[in-house]
């Protein structure tokens, strides 16, 4: 079954952040949790990833926004993909919203074409008498998933070097380098 370029499948997807705007990450390395603001372009290149593993692109691959956000760990400075550093819940989010608005409908789509190509058909000859018959039962989507909700904790931290704010620990006082920009910090 040919796909139609022209076919898109568009869903919407909202990640909780906590009531300041606020998402929650967790360093592959140390196992701590802290969290960045989040805008768009971030959440769209993080459901990227998921999509392209089921063969599906969005949106304009060749722009900036599709480049991998990295992040410093604010407490051991380990720097990975913003990817790396989703929360085990983010992560099964983000494949159930994929699963249920994207792969489950293809495969749907594709073994109702299947089953209607035989439609009952019987073909017959000679001596050898051939007999095919297939029925599909449309998957049922499950209930959307949720994410969230997301508590208000934590404390924010600005980064002066590039402007920008993350949250930390409460009793984290060491913050050895700024998470996005890399540069060297001191809290005061």
């Amino acid at each position: 079954m040919a796909d139609d370029p022209n076919d898109q499948i568009q869903f919407a997807v909202s990640i909780c952040t906590d009531r300041d705007g606020f998402m929650r990450y967790a360093c592959p390395s140390c196992g701590r949790d802290f969290k960045t603001q989040i805008d768009p372009a971030d959440l769209q290149w993080l459901l990227t990833s998921y999509c392209q593993r089921a063969g599906l692109e969005i949106g304009d691959t060749s722009t900036e926004s599709s480049l991998p956000h990295c992040f410093w760990c604010p407490y051991c400075g380990h720097r990975a993909e913003s990817r790396q550093m989703l929360t085990e819940e983010t992560m099964t989010y983000l494949k159930q919203i994929v699963y249920r608005e994207y792969v489950l409908p293809r495969l749907n789509r594709t073994f109702a074409g299947l089953a209607d190509s035989f439609g009952g058909r019987k073909q017959s000859g000679g001596f050898l008498s051939l007999s095919i018959e297939f029925k599909h039962s449309r998957a049922v989507l499950p209930v959307r998933p949720i994410h969230g909700p997301e508590p208000a904790d934590m404390k924010i931290v600005t980064f002066l070097c590039c402007n920008k704010k993350m949250k930390i620990s409460e009793r984290w006082s060491d913050v050895p380098l700024c998470s996005f920009c890399g540069t060297r910090v001191s809290l005061v």
